[in-house]
């Protein structure tokens, strides 16, 4: 799985989510409390944060580490300033 697929799924599960959770059907697809009343799908509560976490786990990056998403943050801002002075 690619970066970019992990983090479109968790920016999703962000959106979806209601007070940390969000609603799983038993195929691992997220619906709001409407979709699954309206479709009758059985869904799942489930941590959204335990979620990301698991996504990110899976392709080496631990982001329950406080100091792992301070060190990212810093990298993207620091990658985002290159950016800028290279176009200059």
């Amino acid at each position: 799985m690619k970066w970019n697929t992990i983090i479109d799924k968790a920016l999703e599960v962000l959106r979806s989510s209601d007070r940390g959770y969000v609603l799983m059907d038993m195929y691992n697809n997220i619906l709001t409390p409407e979709e699954a009343a309206f479709n009758k799908v059985s869904v799942t509560p489930y941590n959204a944060m335990t979620f990301i976490q698991t996504q990110f786990s899976a392709m080496g990056l631990d982001i329950s580490d406080k100091h792992v998403r301070i060190k990212l943050i810093a990298l993207l801002e620091e990658f985002e300033r290159l950016q800028k002075e290279r176009v200059k």
